[in-house]
Parts: C-alpha cells; sequence; structure tokens
C-alpha cells in the first residue's frame, strides 16, 4: 500500500536535489555510513556494449525500522536523524532527508531491502521498499517479516538507468570523486577498516595522500596527571571535502568533535587534516563554554586542551611553512615557466631563487593575478634586483605585514 510524503512531487523536485549521477550515490553512501555501516558496496553488472540495467548499493549498517518509516520516508527536508545530530561531528552527514530521492537523477525506480532488529521482539527483520522517479511523493512499503539472516543491512537497487553505463562507475573520474567526497572520512575511520568498493573492489583513498605521519604528544594539567595524544598530520595530493579540520577522537576512535584549522582562507593548495586521538576525549563535553564543574569531565577550557590547540596551530603552521618552501614554490616557478610569466634575462637563475623564497613567506602577494598582471609583477621584481634593491624590497614586505 502506498504511503504519502510530507509534500509533492514538485516540491521535492524543486528542493535542489543532485543532478549529476555521481553526486546522487554519494547521499546513499553517507545514508550508509550514517546508519552505522562501515563497509559500502557498489554493484553492477555491464553487457558486451557496456550497458547496466541496475545498479545495487548495500551497505551493513542497523537497516531501516519499519515502525519509524512515517518519520524517515514520509517526511521530506527534514529527518529522524536530527535529533541524534552534532554539528561539530561529522557523521550524521544525511540529515535533509533528500538522500533518498537523488536517485532521480539517473534511474527511473529505486528499491530498498533492509534487514533491521526489532527493538521491542529482538527479532531480525525484513522488509523492502519502493519509490518511483514520476510519483516521488508516495513510497511503497512491503510488509515486514521475520528473517533468518544475521545481519543487519540495507540494498537500495536502481532500475530504469539512463545517461549512465558501466563505463560511469568504473572510470577514474568516478574514483577520484569518491575518494574527494570520502577519502578524509575513511581516513577518520582507517582503524576500523571502512571501505567503499566498487563490484567488490575498495577504492583507494591512501593514493590520494601527499604526505602523512604520526607523533605521539604528551601534556601535563595543573595537578601533574599525564596525557598523551596521537596526532596524525595528512597532507591531501587534491582538495578533500570542503574545509579543513582537526578531528577529536576518543579512545573508541569514536569522533567526539571537529575544530576548523586556521588555514581555511588560503588559495595555496595545502589541503590537510589532523587527526587526535586520546583517552582525554572519553569525558570531554565540546559544548561547554564554562569550567565545567564535573570533575570528571573537560571542556575546551581545560588547561591541557589550551596547550593542545596551541600545539596544533603551530603544527599546521610548520607543515604549511615547509610546503611552501618545496613543493608548492617549484609549482609555482614552473607555471610561470610553462606560462612565459619569467622575463627573458641572465638574471633568471637568481630571481627563481629569490621568488621561492619570497613566495614561501609571503605567498599572498602571489594570489589572484592574471597572467598580465604576473608578467609585469615579476618583472619588477626582476628590475629591482638586478639593481641591487633586495633588502629593500624585503624590508618592505616585511614592514607591511607587520604593521
Amino acid at each position: 500500500m502506498k504511503e504519502k510524503v510530507s509534500v509533492t512531487d514538485t516540491g521535492i523536485q524543486s528542493s535542489g536535489l543532485p543532478k549529476d549521477y555521481m553526486e546522487a550515490v554519494a547521499e546513499y553512501i553517507w545514508n550508509g555510513f550514517d546508519a552505522t555501516a562501515s563497509v559500502i558496496d557498489i554493484h553492477f553488472e555491464s553487457n558486451e556494449i557496456d550497458t547496466i540495467h541496475s545498479l545495487s548499493i548495500t551497505d551493513n549498517g542497523t537497516g531501516i525500522d519499519y515502525d519509524l518509516l512515517a518519520e524517515t520516508f514520509g517526511h521530506f527536508n527534514d529527518s529522524i536523524k536530527k535529533a541524534s545530530f552534532q554539528k561539530s561531528s561529522s557523521f550524521i552527514k544525511g540529515n535533509k532527508g533528500r538522500g533518498r530521492f537523488s536517485f532521480s537523477a539517473f534511474s527511473g525506480r529505486a528499491v530498498w531491502h533492509t534487514v533491521y532488529k526489532d527493538d521491542k521482539s529482538g527479532d531480525m527483520m525484513e522488509y523492502g521498499i519502493t519509490i518511483s522517479r514520476n510519483t516521488k511523493d508516495f513510497y511503497e512499503p512491503e510488509g515486514r517479516k521475520k528473517t533468518a539472516k544475521a545481519n543487519t543491512g540495507t540494498t537500495v537497487t536502481f532500475y530504469d538507468l539512463f545517461e549512465v553505463s558501466g563505463f560511469s562507475f568504473e572510470s577514474d573520474e568516478f574514483k577520484s570523486f569518491l575518494i574527494r567526497e570520502f577519502g578524509w572520512f575513511l581516513m577518520l575511520n582507517r582503524e576500523k577498516e571502512y571501505q567503499i568498493r566498487i563490484n567488490g573492489i575498495p577504492v583507494d583513498y591512501v593514493a590520494a595522500i601527499a604526505e602523512n605521519d604520526t607523533e605521539v604528544l604528551s601534556l601535563k594539567d595543573a595537578e601533574g596527571a599525564e596525557y598523551y595524544f596521537r596526532i596524525t598530520f595528512v597532507r591531501w595530493a587534491e582538495r578533500i571535502g570542503d574545509k579543513f579540520f582537526f578531528y577529536f577522537l576518543n579512545s573508541g576512535q569514536s569522533e567526539v568533535f571537529k575544530d576548523l584549522t586556521s588555514f581555511n582562507n588560503n588559495a595555496i593548495g595545502f589541503y590537510h587534516s589532523v587527526y587526535i586521538e586520546s583517552r582525554y576525549f572519553d569525558a570531554f563535553n565540546p559544548a561547554d563554554a564554562e569550567q565545567t564543574l564535573n570533575m570528571f569531565e573537560k571542556t575546551k577550557l581545560h588547561i591541557v586542551f589550551r596547550d593542545l590547540m596551541k600545539y596544533l596551530h603551530k603544527l599546521v603552521s610548520t607543515r604549511q611553512k615547509s610546503f611552501l618552501k618545496g613543493e608548492a614554490a617549484v609549482k609555482l616557478i614552473d607555471i610561470y615557466e610553462k606560462n612565459g610569466i619569467l622575463p627573458d634575462t641572465g638574471n633568471r637563475r637568481e630571481l627563481k631563487k629569490f621568488l621561492k623564497g619570497f613566495f614561501s613567506t609571503e605567498p599572498r602577494l602571489f594570489q589572484g593575478l592574471n597572467k598580465e598582471q604576473q608578467r609585469v609583477y615579476i618583472g619588477m621584481i626582476d628590475i629591482l634586483l638586478q639593481t641591487g634593491k633586495k633588502d629593500e624590497l624585503l624590508s618592505l614586505v616585511s614592514a607591511h605585514y607587520s604593521t
């Protein structure tokens, strides 16, 4: 029997659903992770002309409780997940209730098959749900029944596919998209062995890591109690997600909260994440803005946390400077040479050396310029160097940024 969604089909379609199959698939992957899944399987079979008749996404999460369908499938632009959604957490992504309709970007019909454990009876239950592209404001659940299956999870299968082929899901472009969207999350849960697999083959997010290393930091509080923090710094080869964060994990490696690093407003390609794991966060309340009266609970005002943040900001700052002096400076000069920006003078070697050092100190002075502006800017620097004004130039820049 069909059930009505709390909005019309037109309302759903005009709400900003994904128009690209890759973004649509990402919604279903996030839904799986939101349901505490650790493995997401994308499966399809293509024929000799690369046509696929169906595509399935399977997760090993908690399944969809039949008694909560009215709150999950029946609502739109709202979700039961909001009740437990922590704004500082990365774990609940699909909190708008739109993800289940995303299939309309590439499919005419979506069918869910889910297995969950009934809280009241303790029985394992299974049932199906169908939504069609042309009538998204209705969902059709099948009658639930007991099942002998031992594990919970959900499979959503898409039929009547259009504008996609087997290559769509096997291409490097699709895999790169998944790495950009989920690489940081897989890294965050690396020791829990989270995976996204395409026809059984895991997506290799490690290939997107330009550099990473781990260290252990020891800090003491005012009473002399010692706390240990395992800190993993990761620099990505390309942008991962839309912001760069410190991720704070407890001893169970669950994210307690996250906080922006101080390097989100630059355009130098310094894509990074920092993961901090410690028992210290087992009794940490990130939402408490006051010094807690609970002696067993820590807040952002605790001396150890303040010292930790100072260390983390210094760590990222040092890493950024190293990146600027090395890879970023070399890349800048390569681009200048490729685009013919460097003047054709006998001073080129000294100019390149100076530009690398100058860029690593003040990268903002090299941003936002078009090719002609770059040519004039670099040409003026070259003239100053040839006339022995190197020290004056450095003093001018240093004075400007110290005020």
